[in-house]
């Protein structure tokens, strides 16, 4: 009988679906903590949320996903629950300019510049603005609140104004 070898990536990709299980497992137990009530529905946008590359989801493109496995979730009850969930601070609205509204998990925190031009987005990591947070802080007596930052600029592969 041949033995079955699991290659790196096949353990790095058992890995990465054993954190995504339980990342959504949290989510859920901290819905339910909270008092809210985990349906299919939820479960769904929570899983879409999780497993989306980057973690930068539309409200459409989140509707795609869940619709796509079910089909009967309307697009209302979507909306209903991602606003749910920002004020259960399970995830975050960020407006990244005429591209409209994302949502990602909170517990991803970091923040974005974003293209004038181009509309790229790059992702910063959550101290990134740390030494402008103090500097406010000191200079101006002013928190700066950097739960989730959205600056807009023009990246270097764009024309200069």
């Amino acid at each position: 009988m041949p033995r079955r070898t699991t290659t790196p990536q096949g353990r790095a990709d058992a890995r990465h679906n054993t954190d995504l299980v339980e990342r959504i497992d949290a989510v859920l137990a901290l819905l339910r903590s909270r008092g809210a009530r985990v349906t299919i529905g939820r479960r769904a946008i929570v899983t879409a949320l999780m497993s989306a590359p980057d973690h930068h989801l539309t409200a459409e493109g989140i509707a795609q996903v869940v619709q796509a496995d079910y089909p009967d979730i309307n697009v209302s009850t979507i909306y209903r629950t991602l606003d749910a969930f920002e004020r259960h601070g399970i995830i975050d609205r960020v407006d990244l300019g005429r591209g409209g509204a994302v949502y990602h998990p909170t517990d991803l925190a970091h923040h974005h510049l974003v293209c004038e031009v181009c509309r790229a987005v790059i992702e910063l990591d959550a101290d990134a603005l740390a030494s402008l947070s103090a500097d406010l802080d000191r200079r101006h007596q002013f928190t700066l609140s950097t739960d989730h930052v959205s600056l807009n600029g023009r990246c270097h592969g764009c024309p200069p104004p």
